[in-house]
């Protein structure tokens, strides 16, 4: 396929060619990194403002016809939501405090969604007050809750589909498969509740396009049952997030994904009416942050070099429990050795890496870690007394 131009997005140029990779912003920033360490304890997340905006601008460019909405868990620092804001993101919530979050930065409630299915009355009282009218459900209850406290919402249900090539499923807890969602139509319809749409995920660090391929095949149909058995337009789709990111494998290019999403697309029957959302988070944060821990520890055990630091599972790096891989960084020249990562709690759950190769540090040293800007200080907390991570944008 012919290479998309460049063009110019706000003040910076976007091409393939630009597209940073986490060792690249690491090597950009280090100096940066290693002065502000100096003034802050470790562990420290620092967010680089440029890959924020690069990621941004990307999927402004590839999905021009989206409404991004950057899901607000997956970092949800003052300074990067205004960043976005000031960018010109939408915002995906899932609770009130995320919303009170947005509104105190300026961010009005009409460039809000809410995916969660299943939110208590009092959040959707709030987003009625404050004027986020995109609701999701997945269930019977969450019609009557909304029907009660916000009878004007815009509903749209949420479709449940495989998450087998997501590093990280979503499926299970939340979503209804094909005949449950024309279960549920029925349903609100004879509510008459204002449903106007779907949304599904793909499951979080996706890097199969195909993925998207199927449900959106599944979207379609559901679009069509609608429309051909109660004369229901639905005119949103909301295809959730998913996009990866590079951790210490290579990834799909995101066109890659453009080109399967928009050929889809084509065979909706109401193309032209549809309003397009998407909930990116990992991928417009996740490359951008490098969390700064420092070495407080060294043992051999049972034939093991193992490494402690002073950010683990429960202060900062939950996501490891789930399989994502992180690349390490030091700064020693010493001979390079395999590596056990331990946490600093007591807890001997609290293992971040197994079998990672790096230049033997000493104690008191930095180890840094990459693509670590998505989902490590929105899950931190300070078990066994040990520090939270600061966030910085830089």
């Amino acid at each position: 396929m012919e290479e998309l131009p460049s063009i110019r997005l706000g003040d910076f140029y976007v091409s393939k060619a630009e597209f940073l990779f986490p060792e690249k912003v690491f090597a950009r920033l280090k100096g940066k990194i290693d002065y502000l360490v100096y003034e802050h304890k470790t562990p420290l997340l620092v967010i680089d403002s440029l890959t924020v905006r690069k990621r941004y601008y990307e999927l402004v460019k590839y999905f021009p016809d989206f409404k991004v909405h950057y899901a607000v868990k997956a970092n949800d620092n003052s300074s990067v939501l205004e960043l976005l804001a000031n960018l010109g993101a939408n915002f995906e919530v899932a609770s009130i405090s995320e919303v009170i979050k947005l509104v105190e930065l300026g961010v009005s409630g009409s460039r809000m969604i809410t995916s969660n299915p299943i939110k208590p009355l009092d959040f959707i009282e709030v987003c009625r007050q404050v004027g986020v009218n995109y609701l999701c459900v997945d269930s019977k209850d969450e019609i009557e809750k909304i029907k009660f406290a916000f009878p004007d919402a815009k509903v749209y249900i949420r479709l449940e589909i495989e998450n087998k090539e997501s590093s990280w499923p979503l499926s299970g807890k939340f979503g209804l498969n094909e005949e449950e969602v024309k279960d549920l139509i029925d349903y609100a319809v004879r509510k008459k509740v204002n449903l106007v749409g779907l949304t599904f995920h793909a499951g979080s660090q996706n890097n199969s396009p195909d993925s998207f391929v199927y449900a959106l095949d599944v979207a379609r149909r559901i679009f069509d049952f609608a429309r051909e058995k109660y004369k229901l337009y639905m005119y949103l789709l909301n295809i959730g997030g998913g996009f990866p990111i590079e951790y210490t494998d290579r990834i799909k290019d995101i066109d890659q994904f453009r080109v399967k999403i928009y050929d889809k697309l084509r065979e909706f029957n109401n193309r032209e009416n549809l309003i397009l959302q998407m909930e990116p988070g990992r991928r417009i944060i996740g490359e951008a942050g490098i969390m700064v821990s420092r070495v407080i520890g060294k043992a051999v055990r049972g034939g093991k070099n193992w490494l402690y630091i002073d950010v683990g599972v429960f202060n900062g790096m939950m996501e490891v429990i789930g399989g994502i891989n992180y690349i390490f960084k030091t700064n020693s020249r010493r001979k390079a050795k395999v590596w056990n990562i331990g946490g600093p709690s007591c807890d001997s759950t609290d293992i971040v890496a197994k079998d990672v190769l790096l230049p033997e540090p000493e104690i008191g040293d930095f180890v840094y870690i990459l693509s670590a800007g998505a989902y490590t200080s929105v899950y931190a907390a300070p078990f066994n007394g040990y520090r939270v991570p600061t966030t910085i944008l830089i």
